[in-house]
């Protein structure tokens, strides 16, 4: 049997739900950022790319929570955008000035950093989306009412091809992250690149393989990471080449699980989930 991908074109309001998200989180941008005289709104240009990025990143999770009913995407915008406001008005503000032709900046850019790293929460929405997808098909949790993804059964092809390519996402924003301005890059950006997708692969692989959980909340470890390094950038990115030992923690925690639904009665340990070969 083969899985079906049956996706309907997007109605008028999934759209307009999409744009409402793109709309808010642009304006949140510009907003903060003419509050602290950031010199990027100067520029048309600058002006423009800047609401263009902040624009796909608030339509993207929206969308696909209209598009898909899935709650984690809309979830995880409100609370990057919270986080970043809260950051931003609790802050003292950023003092602008020019050295030798470049603009220099004493004080916190957080609202800068959040939307420069558009990729970062980007990829953040596809995992925590494929995250609950799987959570609520593998536990029969109100998966009825998702829309627009897979159906059941899910080859086996078809569930690596969603966790392998949700990993690359990540392991491509992971690498952009570290090569961001001002952050030295290095020979070591593949290798960033290999164990970010690790990190990642290692948790959502147990969760559509065994129904597995605990890897995934321990999981969330690396996220932290992420955003860590978002809004308190360092000169070296050596605390995320921790993504690759701890991608063999995840492993061994996914085999440890699996050992003990199998004795506690049963393989999938009461998820729902099929999962052919």
């Amino acid at each position: 049997m083969v899985s079906r991908f049956d996706f309907s074109p997007p109605s008028l309001g999934t759209i307009a739900a999409g744009f409402a998200g793109g709309v808010g989180n642009a304006a949140v941008v510009l907003g903060l950022y003419a509050r602290a005289d950031y010199p990027a709104l100067e520029s048309v240009t600058g002006t423009a790319v800047l609401a263009l990025g902040a624009f796909v990143v608030g339509f993207v999770p929206l969308f696909l929570a209209a598009y898909t009913r899935l709650f984690a995407p809309a979830v995880g915008l409100l609370a990057a955008v919270a986080g970043t406001v809260a950051l931003e008005l609790t802050s003292a503000m950023p003092e602008w000035g020019t050295r030798g032709g470049e603009v220099i900046v004493d004080g916190p850019t957080h609202i800068g950093s959040y939307a420069n790293t558009w990729y970062v929460w980007l990829a953040l929405a596809a995992v925590v989306a494929v995250a609950e997808f799987g959570i609520r098909r593998q536990y029969g949790i109100a998966d009825g009412r998702l829309r627009n993804v897979p159906e059941r059964p899910l080859q086996r092809a078809d569930r690596y091809a969603v966790v392998l390519g949700t990993a690359a996402l990540v392991g491509l924003a992971t690498s952009l992250l570290v090569v961001r301005p001002g952050v030295q890059p290095s020979l070591v950006v593949p290798v960033v690149f290999a164990f970010a997708v690790a990190a990642t692969a290692v948790p959502l692989a147990a969760l559509f393989e065994d129904g597995a959980l605990v890897p995934l909340v321990l999981f969330a470890f690396v996220p932290y990471l992420l955003v860590l390094e978002v809004f308190v950038t360092t000169d070296s990115p050596v605390h995320i080449l921790l993504f690759g030992p701890y991608a063999v923690v995840l492993a061994v925690v996914w085999l440890l699980e699996r050992t003990a639904r199998r004795r506690l009665g049963g393989t999938d340990g009461g998820s729902t989930g099929e999962r052919p070969a």
